[in-house]
């Protein structure tokens, strides 16, 4: 394959399969019908060697493998998502309009003014995760209730099962929680989620938020982008996979869907957090986390894989007895279920955007000027700006000057498709001023600062900057150094 195409003719195809075919100790299970993709089983270890020898073959991975059970409690495989633990985050929480608990998070992002204008409404939310639990009213019979109703949501599995009577289930927590920041209802009993309209799609492919299960992962992020628009995949691992690589391009290259990888939680105290599969591919657009304190949070990780940042660490529903204890969404993982949200608030408004301006738009809510860190990316999103609202205002134009002469500065605005009214301190009303500075020999440095008002005629809504700008004699200026 090559960027989402598949580069074999049919009959290429299959020749390959009559190789494999040809080869003893390989049972071909299955024949993917999008992909130039085998399942097998290998029945003695020789066959490995065989299949690896073949011209045709170009990789040979595992569709699934499990920890060593006795190693249960100390293996990194075990329980890293899994948690059934209280909410202990932040407890600056709040209650809306009907009594649903506001996360503190929604509020530093913009998230509840937001809603004035969009819920999420007509757009569907797929989850790759661990399942729903059924247990958990809010995300089963409650679900389209409230200011919520009208909605549905898609339980499913690609996981192998023994038979369970829902075998969509969640035994861990993880996609529960998820499923909850999403878009869990607005109906007056517990969390909300950020898009309470959204319809969501969810998918159970593991136990676990490392990757273990190959093959169902992959058949899973299929059966999400080909029901939803939006797609999260809360899951990694050190490791990378051909198939899982060769999936997302083809949904990235033949389709308009916003996938969406977190970049990778462990522990606070393990020194090395680069972004984790599929975080680390360009087909997906990756989310770190940010916590109370304003700063990338401890346990996140990060690299310039890393697309946007989130606000998280906030109170989900959980997997307790009765369904109304706080378990808590932090990490990656958390910070991934607030941007598909805000997303599918996006698409909600603007329903015919593609996936390019989806981006766009993104990365103008969270940095205007277009700067990106190499830690966390474009940053974090103000979802007002995404709203179409004017969410900031600054000046650009030169801040040292060292020669007389004209120079111009002109001020910008991000979010609002205006009209727009400006206001600078120095009396003009036009989007960019010049004025001509003097710089004479000896001079002593000085400084002057531009103010400029930026208003949004539609609403009235004002943002301000200021820009201090240094004149000084390059040549003979006794206080510069």
């Amino acid at each position: 394959m090559q960027q989402g195409r598949v580069l074999l003719s049919i009959a290429e195809r299959g020749a390959g399969r009559s190789a494999v075919d040809a080869l003893t100790g390989v049972d071909v299970l299955s024949v993917d019908t999008l992909l130039p993709i085998l399942k097998l089983r290998l029945r003695d270890p020789d066959a490995l060697g065989k299949l690896r020898r073949l011209p045709q073959v170009e990789y040979v991975e595992p569709g699934a493998f499990s920890a060593d059970p006795s190693r249960r409690g100390l293996d990194w495989l075990d329980g890293s998502g899994c948690s059934t633990h209280l909410y202990d985050g932040p407890w600056n929480n709040t209650q809306v309009t009907p009594g649903d608990v506001l996360p503190w998070n929604y509020r530093r992002m913009w998230i509840d003014s937001a809603w004035a204008y969009s819920t999420g409404r007509g757009i569907t939310v797929g989850l790759v995760d661990t399942g729903i639990d059924q247990g958990v009213k809010e995300l089963n019979e409650n679900f389209s209730s409230g200011w919520s109703a009208g909605r549905y949501f898609v339980k499913e599995a690609t996981k192998p099962h023994l038979g369970a009577s829902a075998f969509w289930h969640d035994t861990c927590g993880h996609g529960t929680r998820m499923a909850s920041v999403v878009g869990a209802p607005r109906n007056g009993w517990g969390i909300m989620g950020v898009a309470y309209g959204a319809d969501l799609y969810a998918v159970r492919v593991d136990d676990d938020v490392v990757l273990t299960e190959v093959e169902a992962t992959r058949l899973g992020i299929r059966r999400a982008a080909t029901f939803a628009r939006i797609v999260t995949l809360a899951f990694g691992t050190p490791f990378s996979y051909s198939s899982i690589s060769q999936e997302l391009s083809y949904w990235y290259y033949n389709s308009d869907r916003v996938i969406f990888a977190a970049a990778g939680t462990s522990p606070c105290w393990e020194p090395i957090k680069s972004v984790t599969f599929p975080g680390n591919l360009s087909t997906v657009i990756t989310v770190t986390a940010f916590d109370g304190t304003g700063s990338i949070a401890c346990n996140a990780h990060r690299g310039y894989e890393v697309d946007f940042a989130a606000y998280t660490d906030q109170p989900a529903q959980g997997l307790d007895l009765f369904g109304r204890e706080l378990a808590g969404l932090s990490g990656s993982s958390g910070a991934t279920a607030v941007l598909a949200g805000v997303t599918a608030l996006y698409l909600s408004r603007n329903p015919t955007a593609t996936r390019s301006q989806v981006l766009s738009k993104l990365i103008a809510a969270a940095s205007p000027t277009g700067g990106r860190s190499p830690i966390w990316g474009f940053g974090i999103p103000n979802v007002m700006c995404l709203m179409g609202e004017m969410c900031t205002a600054w000046i650009e134009g030169p801040t040292l000057i060292q020669t007389s002469g004209l120079y111009t500065w002109r001020a910008y605005q991000s979010g609002s498709p205006g009209p727009i009214a400006y206001q600078w301190s120095s009396g003009e009303t036009t989007q960019s001023i010049t004025r001509y500075v003097s710089v004479w020999p000896g001079m002593q440095e000085y400084l002057f600062t531009l103010n400029v008002t930026v208003r949004d005629t539609r609403n009235g809504r004002t943002r301000i900057d200021a820009k201090p700008v240094v004149v000084r004699d390059p040549y003979d200026c006794p206080t510069c150094f």
